[in-house]
């Protein structure tokens, strides 16, 4: 019999409270918090499992492997959260990931309101467009760089609503391009209210959705400055890995000594660690490098990404 969508994420939910409790030894309490359930919820799910023969000696399923990948990868870096989905086409690895990302966003949110930072980029577009489950009462999101307000007009997600229409969820922005033209104009952004009253809202959020860039050719990193192959090719010998909005990193997840750094209108690589809870959602094999980076330098405290990039970054 094929499972319907519904069916099959109930199936996977359940699987993935039967596995922390069964095999990493978590307590009821602890999965309800970690999952956004109450206890007498996974009391529920685990005698439905039991009941079903859905658990018996081992906990049956085909997501036990994702599970055994997310606990790898929550040791080998220390993570608070991993969601693994499963191997993915390369074009399909995007939307994939954010349906992921906002069923995150949907167990971690559930019955509290929460401040959402964003970035910007296809898989943070992604998650906001599966968000299906939640209202303008349970979550507000807040930009955590420029140039998302201009991102927002052309790529925002039907269900968001639009900057002329009105937009569904409360959402606070940056009223700024990413990248300016000098330090001094930057400096001088930074201090009109407006922008000053929307990085302090960023600063204290309860999660961070953050995309990871890379050293390639695309229309954000033209957007730095560097336009050809030779520049590239630079960027990379100055141990350039990865970008998290515009600021580059090395292997060590330390931000590098680049000029557009300094023109750059975003919260800043040392301000992100000290954030409440960041969470990394990125996959493919361009990005393995540009992770690692990233991990290294802890500026993730959980992560979503793919079966083939987890199974590289656990070892």
């Amino acid at each position: 019999m094929r499972l319907t969508t519904t069916e099959r994420d109930v199936q996977q939910f359940a699987t993935r409270v039967a596995w922390y409790y069964y095999k990493t030894g978590l307590t009821q309490s602890e999965i309800a918090k970690q999952l956004g359930l109450n206890r007498a919820r996974v009391i529920n799910i685990l005698n439905e499992a039991r009941n079903s023969g859905f658990v018996s000696i081992h906990v049956a399923g085909q997501d036990t492997r994702l599970l055994g990948l997310e606990d790898a990868l929550r040791q080998r870096w220390g993570l608070r959260e991993v969601m693994v989905i499963p191997e993915t086409p390369e074009e399909q690895i995007a939307e994939n990931l954010g349906m992921a990302g906002a069923q995150f966003l949907e167990q971690q949110v559930a019955g509290q309101h929460s401040l959402v930072g964003l970035g910007w980029g296809s898989t943070v577009m992604w998650t906001l467009r599966h968000l299906g489950r939640l209202s303008a009462e349970q979550v507000s999101f807040v930009t955590l760089c420029g140039g998302v307000s201009n991102y927002l007009s052309t790529q925002a997600p039907k269900n968001l609503g639009s900057f002329l229409s009105g937009l569904y969820y409360p959402f606070h922005v940056i009223p700024t391009p990413l990248l300016v033209n000098s330090t001094q104009l930057r400096d001088a952004l930074l201090e009109e209210d407006e922008v000053q009253q929307v990085m302090q809202m960023g600063a204290i959020c309860d999660f961070a959705l953050v995309g990871i860039g890379v050293v390639a050719p695309s229309d954000g990193f033209h957007q730095f400055g560097y336009k050809t192959p030779q520049e590239l090719a630079i960027l990379r010998k100055q141990g350039a890995l990865g970008e998290i909005f515009g600021e580059y990193f090395n292997e060590q997840g330390e931000s590098l000594e680049l000029e557009h750094h300094s023109r750059l209108i975003a919260t800043r690589l040392h301000d992100l660690k000290r954030m409440k809870h960041v969470v990394g959602i990125a996959g493919g094999g361009e990005k393995i490098a540009a992770l690692r980076g990233a991990l290294s330098g802890g500026m993730l405290h959980s992560l979503i990404t793919d079966e083939t990039t987890a199974s590289t970054l656990a070892k």
